[in-house]
């Protein structure tokens, strides 16, 4: 019988030595499952003793993110990720969040046909990569900080990447975004910290998310953010 559980610090072995070559680059589950595990977020399905899948579950505010989906080769085919994805479905319901969201690479065909059977749908595409640079941005604060944000959103429809997690992507307030970096405005772009409501802007040392495919110098994904009301 199928279980599921959070992952536990011994799980991490066993997850690692299945999601070390997911893809011809690799993964790179086995660099922050550990992080995960500590911060209570990652959760294991466990069939005849075994691991068979692994995801990672995030809550903002009244929204969670799903990520990380992944199971066990030997053991594809079985309904085993979408097993584990209703799973974490109802526990986002039991903790009182309203909304679920998670990416699917643009490429990725299968997992957009397991998510769209759940019930999620598409809402905006997420872009991710290193950002061209440029002329330091103007940063905001006070009244003008939250309205330029509040703006913001309401044209994304409330859906934003975080600013210091890039790759959580998800329904947010204001304040989530405030509270995790200050808005800054580049050209068109409103940023915080890592993420653009824009196109890429930033520092370009590091990797950033933005909901327009513009200002990168090094582009290397698209993603499809689906959501659905729980």
């Amino acid at each position: 019988m199928l279980s599921f559980r959070r992952a536990e610090e011994g799980d991490v072995p066993e997850i690692v030595s299945f999601t070390m070559d997911t893809w011809e680059w690799g993964d790179y589950i086995p660099h922050v499952i550990g992080r995960w595990v500590r911060e209570g977020r990652a959760y294991v399905a466990v069939w005849e003793g075994h691991i068979a899948a692994v995801a990672s579950m995030v809550q903002v505010g009244r929204a969670v993110y799903l990520q990380g989906l992944r199971v066990r080769p030997e053991m594809r085919g079985r309904g085993f990720g979408e097993a584990m994805t209703r799973f974490l479905l109802e526990e986002a319901r039991r903790r009182g969040a309203a909304v679920a969201t998670l990416l699917v690479a643009e490429w990725n065909t299968p997992s957009h046909a397991l998510v769209k059977k759940v019930g999620f749908k598409e809402r905006t595409n997420i872009y991710g990569g290193r950002p061209a640079g440029g002329a330091a941005g103007r940063c905001l604060s006070g009244l003008e900080a939250y309205e330029a944000v509040a703006e913001a959103l309401g044209r994304s429809r409330g859906y934003a990447c975080l600013p210091d997690e890039p790759w959580v992507c998800t329904a947010v307030s204001p304040w989530d975004l405030l509270s995790r970096g200050t808005p800054c405005v580049s050209g068109d772009a409103l940023y915080i910290g890592r993420f653009s409501f824009g196109g890429a802007a930033g520092d370009p040392g590091a990797d950033v998310t933005s909901l327009s495919p513009d200002g990168y110098k090094e582009r290397y994904a698209t993603h499809v953010l689906y959501a659905m009301e729980l």
